[in-house]
């Protein structure tokens, strides 16, 4: 009887335990659904958040889907023929309206995708030597999207 009793526990046990994981695992996968894998992963600088990529067609498509909701989306080119070229490893900085720099970084892909809050801000960037400069004013739940592009090399 006694040994019975261990057994039914012990199914018990694993049918509870199998449920919670699969419960579990059954939230995990929801929660995971809403962020698309293709996306390069979220980087934080001080109060910003970024992220930088596109190199591939998954990606990209990522990234242009996602960047719909980023206040500001840059997307990087140069010219050339017979037409424009994606290019990557352009130093990005962004400063706030008082000259603070609140963005500095390196593009891993022709896409950068940036949350900044509400205001006015300045835009560098700099490729092989050429820098281009804009002026940005961030509106509240609106999305911006800059295309920056570099003359055709000589």
């Amino acid at each position: 009887m006694k040994t019975h009793t261990q057994l039914i526990s012990i199914l018990a046990a694993a049918v509870v335990f199998s449920f919670s994981s699969f419960s579990i695992s059954s939230f995990a996968e929801t929660d995971s659904s809403r962020h698309n894998p293709s996306l390069p992963a979220v980087q934080t600088q001080g109060d910003t958040e970024f992220l930088t990529g596109g190199i591939g067609k998954d990606e990209s498509d990522a990234i242009l889907q996602e960047g719909k909701a980023w206040p500001l989306m840059l997307e990087l080119a140069q010219a050339a023929d017979p037409r424009a070229q994606y290019i990557s490893d352009v130093q990005i900085t962004v400063k706030d309206k008082s000259g603070n720099t609140v963005l500095d970084t390196s593009a891993e892909g022709p896409y950068i995708l940036i949350k900044l809050p509400p205001g006015k801000y300045s835009l560098d960037a700099v490729y092989e030597s050429v820098k281009l400069h804009r002026h940005l004013d961030i509106r509240e739940g609106s999305h911006k999207k800059i295309t920056l592009l570099w003359p055709a090399v000589k």
